[in-house]
């Protein structure tokens, strides 16, 4: 029998021999790659962080460390350094560091492109889970690694905008490690899990802000941003439809006079298909492009209007939640709490808290039980939305909830949702 020269090629790719080659490289990569993040990785207190260049600047999750104007960090090493907070990004849940580490050279993990990631491809998380990273014999403070694949490149998750989903085991402590290709380059910070039934460890679903990201937040951030904090940006007067287009793009449902939309040349029944480079195949997909970007940058939006492609340069709002909603004529400025609730067997459970909003303000969290309205009990979503649908911008809002074996008295002073 006659075997060609690229069967026989194959056959011996998939040779017991060539098998077992084949995964000792692969055990090996991974041994130097866990080797390589780990001396750059920077313990949080109970989170987590990575050095990203030579002179002290490190990254970490907002809700690890952004309210602290400074903290304590240790370093693989075993040193410990002040970390002095630069600037923030409350609503992309990253907040930028500083260590001075005097005459001496830090290592640090280089960006990579998370646009180049593919699905199945194999990343490493590390990070300081559940807080149990002790000093070795050594002296060293070793981070956890795990390994996993990309699942899902592009996802739109809330405020983490264009994530990287992730089976890499990340439990809390994980936040704001880094994710890294078996090349040693960040591709992403992770930040969230995805949980069911307020059972908060691994569920094999993680989401990491993208290193693209950050890329366009960084040269801001290191200015320090606007009094210490950066902000997203958004095309002001512009309402998406929700219908779906069948991977065509997304559909301008409407376009307010007077807004950053009408000037830049928005028309109702565009279809927008590209954001600069990034392509556009539905609602989602848009929002998540534009809120890579910070407020003030002139990006490219490209529609397709009677068949012909046109090139719309726009410099970004400031991000305002509720902006992209379809235009609906109102008598009353709506309030906002800025919270997403479940209604599971066990009560009205907080699935999310949007940064900086009302909720997050008076000290709501994730996985707290609402009980009470304004002393009302609740049990439904829709109880909530109809309270604070009468309510004004300014008005007080008390909570009772449940978390854990404690019962709470919150008070929200609802905001404003811009239209």
């Amino acid at each position: 029998m006659r075997v060609s020269l690229s069967a026989a090629v194959l056959l011996a790719l998939v040779s017991p021999a060539a098998a077992q080659d084949q995964a000792a490289r692969l055990q090996k990569k991974i041994e130097e790659c866990s080797r390589h993040i780990s001396e750059r990785f920077v313990f949080f207190g109970g989170g987590s962080g990575v050095l990203i260049s030579a002179d002290g600047y490190c990254l970490t999750n907002h809700h690890v460390a952004g309210l602290l104007p400074t903290t304590r960090v240790t370093l693989f090493s075993g040193r410990t350094f002040a970390a002095k907070l630069v600037c923030t990004d409350a609503l992309g849940d990253l907040s930028l560091f500083k260590i001075d580490p005097g005459e001496d050279a830090l290592p640090f993990v280089e960006l990579g492109d998370s646009d180049k990631l593919e699905m199945g491809q194999y990343v490493i998380a590390c990070g300081n889970p559940f807080g149990i990273t002790q000093p070795d014999r050594d002296s060293k403070w070793y981070p956890t690694i795990t390994l996993g694949i990309v699942s899902a490149t592009h996802r739109n998750q809330q405020t983490y905008f264009d994530c990287i989903q992730t089976d890499a085991s990340v439990n809390p402590g994980n936040s704001g490690g880094p994710l890294v290709t078996l090349d040693g380059k960040l591709v992403g910070i992770n930040g969230r899990i995805a949980t069911r039934y307020m059972n908060r460890v691994n569920s094999g679903v993680g989401y990491a802000i993208p290193s693209n990201q950050i890329k366009h937040f960084l040269p801001e951030m290191k200015s320090g941003g606007t009094e210490g904090k950066a902000y997203h940006g958004q095309i002001k007067g512009l309402a998406i439809a929700t219908s779906l287009t069948d991977g065509q793009g997304a559909r301008v449902a409407g376009v307010r006079t007077g807004t950053t939309a009408q000037k830049a040349g928005f028309v109702a029944g565009d279809m927008i298909i590209r954001v600069n480079k990034a392509p556009i195949f539905n609602r989602e997909r848009f929002l998540g492009a534009i809120g890579t970007y910070p407020e003030n940058t002139e990006v490219t939006v490209t529609v397709l209007r009677d068949g012909e492609e046109v090139k719309l340069p726009v410099t970004l709002d400031r991000y305002a939640d509720g902006q992209y909603l379809p235009v609906v004529a109102r008598n009353k400025v709506r309030a906002y709490l800025g919270a997403k609730l479940e209604e599971r067997p066990e009560g009205l459970i907080v699935d999310y808290v949007a940064a900086g909003s009302p909720a997050d303000a008076c000290g709501l969290r994730d996985g707290d039980i609402i009980l009470k309205v304004d002393g009302q009990p609740v049990r439904t979503a829709e109880e909530v939305i109809s309270r604070v649908g009468e309510m004004s911008p300014g008005d007080p809002l008390k909570l009772t909830v449940r978390r854990g074996a404690e019962t709470l008295n919150l008070k929200a002073t609802l905001g404003r949702r811009d239209e």
